[in-house]
């Protein structure tokens, strides 16, 4: 796939800005009869699953099935997405090159061992559809959409969010991140030669332009330093930086745990849990290792206990070192990248937020994300960056 595939109208559309997307209108009441007519699928039970702008049901079906393309029913049920309107005005673009990406991606690294979600055909055996849902308001027809939905399997486990915030499991999580990034080493996609999102550590100071809706004067402040930083002092670094397909937003939401065995004799509340699976591919680009890195150590120190959280990245940087390590202009750069990952969170969700008033997902980040930022930004980099290094040695003595 070689040939040019996005034209500068598209690409704005992938660099859109919060108050230009609008969040699916679909109740759950349409779901059961749009699963059962999409993939032939008799819904037993479906409910909400926590999303920032899209829409998620799980949906669990009954074992018989309509569906030539679908050998066997999953037991542990399925997740239907619904993307987000401004994605959904181009289907042809999105339909066949951004979800195609994700789904060769997913596939690739499950290839290499590597747990992802797996799409389902529908009776079609297409891998996803445009569709309108009506909705009856004060004796009239109102349609909402099209809206591009698609199926995929449900993957057991906790969210990382749902596990005690252990140094075990920080760092079995920069282990799967190191083994995440060798899986995807050599995959190529044409889409992703293009593809950027304003999500992406390359976009930080694009924050600039929403710092209206950050309403205290402090908060505005640190933003504003912590993006000078990036420009001044990372950017210029980025040609010595290793460049890489990465996920882009490797969190305690999109992060599937099983517990590890043989802890009977440990309290609950420190039991160390491994990554079984990674969810959402949205925000994967052509950038840069070590943001996905910063990303992650972001995310994960956000619930961490206050007392713990400056040593995060060293537990995560230990295990990410088993399968990859960083240069030092990387690791020079992780603090700046970190706290541009809170910034873009912590503005973003202000913005999102008053566009989407009762959405509580979008706010996860700011009651202690705020804090955390404000602690990393005044923690001197010479004293952080040596505890780190100093907990990686002490991970390559066990």
């Amino acid at each position: 796939m070689g040939e040019s595939i996005i034209n500068g109208d598209t690409r704005a559309m992938m660099l859109q800005d919060p108050e230009e997307d609008v969040r699916p209108r679909v109740s759950k009441h349409h779901i059961p009869e749009l699963v059962y007519r999409l993939y032939g699928l008799q819904v037993d039970e479906i409910k909400d699953l926590p999303c920032y702008d899209d829409l998620n049901f799980y949906v669990h079906a009954k074992d018989t099935c309509e569906n030539k393309h679908i050998t066997s029913v999953n037991k542990h049920g399925y997740v239907l997405k619904v993307l987000k309107s401004l994605l959904s005005t181009k289907p042809d673009i999105v339909g066949k090159y951004f979800i195609d990406a994700q789904h060769a991606l997913c596939q690739y690294i499950r290839e290499q061992g590597v747990a992802t979600q797996i799409p389902i055909p529908n009776r079609e055996g297409l891998e996803w559809s445009l569709e309108t849902f009506a909705e009856n308001k004060h004796d009239k027809t109102v349609r909402n959409g099209p809206y591009l939905v698609r199926l995929l399997t449900f993957i057991p486990g906790k969210l990382f969010r749902e596990t005690p915030y252990v140094p075990g499991s920080f760092y079995n999580v920069g282990k799967f991140l190191g083994r995440l990034h060798k899986a995807m080493t050599g995959f190529h996609h044409s889409f992703y030669d293009v593809f950027t999102t304003i999500w992406s550590l390359e976009e930080a100071p694009v924050v600039r332009k929403f710092l209206t809706a950050v309403p205290c004067k402090e908060d505005v402040t640190i933003v504003e330093e912590v993006i000078t930083a990036f420009e001044n002092h990372v950017f210029p670094n980025f040609n010595k930086f290793t460049r890489g397909i990465i996920h882009g937003d490797v969190n305690e939401q999109n992060t599937i745990m099983c517990e590890v065995p043989g802890q009977d004799n440990i309290p609950s509340d420190e039991h160390v849990h491994d990554v079984c699976a990674l969810l959402d591919f949205a925000d994967v680009t052509d950038s840069y290792l070590v943001f996905d890195v910063a990303i992650c150590i972001a995310y994960l120190s956000i619930e961490c206990p206050d007392e713990r959280q400056a040593d995060v990245g060293g537990h995560i940087l230990a295990g990410y070192y088993k399968s990859y390590s960083l240069n030092e202009d990387e690791f020079e750069a992780l603090k700046v990248l970190i706290c541009a990952r809170l910034c873009q969170s912590l503005v973003y969700s202000a913005h999102s937020y008053a566009q989407q008033p009762g959405n509580e997902y979008i706010l996860v980040t700011a009651k202690r994300g705020w804090p955390l930022l404000y602690k990393l930004w005044q923690i001197p980099s010479v004293k952080l960056y040596s505890n780190w290094k100093a907990m990686i040695k002490l991970y390559e003595k066990e």
